[in-house]
């Protein structure tokens, strides 16, 4: 059986990730402007701060915590 915390966590995670693909997407380096970089994967951790970094990850740093103790 699956608590329901976790799955709350799975959807923060999944909504965090999926927010910073999608703009690294259209995220351009400054030091190439010109380049394609595609889904640019590997820059995930290079995009800048954004307000929706905060607005999936605080509930997902509460959804862990909560899930640990709900065990």
């Amino acid at each position: 059986m699956v608590d329901a915390w976790w799955v709350a966590v799975a959807v923060y995670a999944l909504l965090l990730v999926g927010q910073r693909l999608w703009r690294a997407r259209s995220w351009v380096p400054p030091e190439w402007p010109e380049a394609d970089y595609g889904w640019k994967v590997t820059h995930l951790f290079w995009v800048p701060f954004h307000v929706l970094d905060v607005v999936f990850g605080v509930p997902l740093v509460f959804a862990v915590i909560i899930a640990f103790f709900a065990i």
